[in-house]
């Protein structure tokens, strides 16, 4: 008996210590962040899922920063981890995921719905039938949310059951895997109708300006998100479903698979019947007021991307259709980009008559005003024109692109701020353009200078006067920047422009791009 009271006393003790060093451990892994692991978890998954970005150059990465940034965050509410997903049901809500592939795609909806991208607000901002939300991914990035309007995506999805032969309020993103769209490959036949489905004629959809076969085969890469030269089921009726209620995603799908960075901002992905850009766009229109230098600058990298629309890419041609003041912003990086692209038209440049030179082309052999251009556009979009004819012409007019922004967005001249290039046809009634011009208040010595060659840029005088006074225009604009620049050194040398001494260490240098040195 002795024994045995020893041997249970043995393990009682025994069991005891286990307990302890139970006990231990369970309160040490209480004080390590518990969202760790999850949060590991979550991005080991996800890195291996996210396609390769070679062709999105231009793209947002969302991966490598965001784990870092997403913790550094949660702990400014004192590590509470649902602080951190705030609206993450109204972005779930908004983005309709459930609907998809009768969507733009999924890319971002894991991102959302782990609460690495978040909505800053439940209030947006409405402009032409869509919402825009302010976001942001961590602490890195600001970015904005595009909700289209949802009127075409209703008449989408009621045109989607009855194709299936489903009744209508059937659920469109199961209906769409076997409706045509799942089937069919791009083509005008098959874009027209969807159009007419949505209510949307070809006058309000430039990017069918020059549609030949080249065009949409490009359009449809740009949806291939394998990059395995075909396009799955779900990625056809993306491709349709994008063409149908968001035309400017499909076109800055397209630019930034060509790599073509000429001034717009950079997609950061879709996720159901959302898309998320690149956001802290500061409006042009908010910058009427900054000294002239800066508005130089600007007026300088405007006319600098109409050129790069026309002469860029060896292929591609792009015209814009609705230049104006409000649909111009400034990036964070101080870049001017256009942040309506639903009006830009992609023509291939095989199209242009074989005497077209690349710089000059078949541009500026004769007068081409306001008349002209009108005329033009009211042939282009004509249920029959000959394609080979018309979009042959596209080149000659083209210039008119400069005559849109020295009138719409650059002139304070009185007799400019009644003219829109781009309407249906001269309103003798019109009211006058409100807000100034970007080029107001021009210093009294450049007035002159500046008047003349804007007035030029606008109506020409003479055959090829418009892109002769544009570069002119551009090259002193910039000249005027750097003078004034300029001047700003001399000041700081002090009086009498004695030269004084500074320690090289107290100086940041900047390169040939403009980033600092040292």
């Amino acid at each position: 008996m002795q024994l045995l009271r020893i041997y249970y006393k043995k393990l009682f003790i025994c069991i005891s210590f286990v307990m302890l060093i139970l006990v231990v451990v369970r309160v040490w892994d209480t004080n390590v962040d518990p969202t760790a692991p999850q949060q590991q978890l979550r991005t080991g998954q996800r890195y291996p899922e996210k396609k390769s970005t070679s062709a999105h150059e231009n793209n947002i990465n969302i991966d490598a920063p965001m784990l870092t940034s997403f913790r550094r965050r949660s702990s400014k509410h004192g590590g509470d981890a649902m602080q951190s997903s705030v609206f993450v049901d109204l972005f779930l809500d908004l983005a309709k995921e459930e609907t998809c592939p009768l969507c733009f795609g999924n890319y971002l909806c894991e991102d959302i719905s782990a609460g690495f991208l978040t909505l800053d607000s439940d209030t947006p901002v409405v402009y032409e039938g869509e919402m825009l939300y302010e976001a942001h991914l961590g602490d890195l990035h600001k970015l904005s949310v595009k909700v289209p309007s949802s009127e075409r995506f209703s008449l989408l999805d009621e045109m989607v059951c009855l194709n299936a032969s489903l009744d209508v309020g059937c659920n469109s993103g199961l209906a769409s895997m076997r409706s045509y769209l799942a089937k069919q490959h791009l083509t005008t036949r098959s874009l027209y109708h969807l159009l007419r489905v949505v209510g949307v004629s070809r006058t309000q959809y430039p990017l069918l300006m020059c549609p030949n076969k080249k065009l949409l085969t490009v359009i449809e890469r740009s949806f291939d998100e394998n990059n395995d030269h075909s396009l799955t089921s779900d990625e056809k009726i993306a491709l349709y479903t994008t063409l149908a209620v968001a035309p400017d995603i499909v076109v800055l799908k397209i630019l930034t698979k060509a790599n073509l960075n000429v001034g717009f901002p950079r997609l950061a992905g879709v996720c159901g019947r959302i898309g998320v850009l690149e956001g802290e766009l500061t409006p042009l229109v908010s910058l009427l007021d900054e000294p002239f230098s800066v508005r130089a600058s600007l007026a300088a990298q405007i006319l600098t991307m109409v050129d790069d629309f026309m002469e860029d890419d060896p292929e591609w041609y792009l015209f814009y259709a609705a230049w104006s003041l409000d649909k111009l912003a400034v990036n964070k990086e101080g870049e001017v980009v256009l942040t309506d692209l639903s009006n830009m038209a992609i023509v291939d440049k095989s199209l242009f008559r074989d005497d077209y030179d690349e710089g000059t082309g078949g541009r500026g052999e004769e007068i081409c005003n306001q008349e002209c251009f009108q005329k033009f556009t009211a042939e282009v979009y004509r249920e029959d024109n000959s394609l080979d004819e018309v979009c042959a012409r596209v080149e000659d007019v083209g210039h008119l692109m400069y005559a849109a922004v020295c009138a719409m967005i650059l002139s304070d001249m009185k007799q400019h701020k009644y003219i829109d290039y781009f309407s249906s046809s001269p309103n003798q009634h019109q009211q006058p353009r409100l807000t100034n011009g970007l080029l107001h208040n021009i210093p009294a010595s450049d007035r002159s200078t500046v008047e003349e060659l804007l007035a030029e840029c606008v109506d020409e005088a003479a055959p090829g006067g418009r892109l002769q006074a544009a570069q002119e225009l551009r090259e002193f604009l910039s000249d005027f920047l750097d003078e004034n620049e300029d001047e700003d050194d001399n000041e700081d040398q002090g009086d009498g422009g004695e030269d004084v001494d500074y320690d090289e260490d107290d100086y940041d240098y900047e390169d040939d791009t403009g980033k600092r040195k040292g």
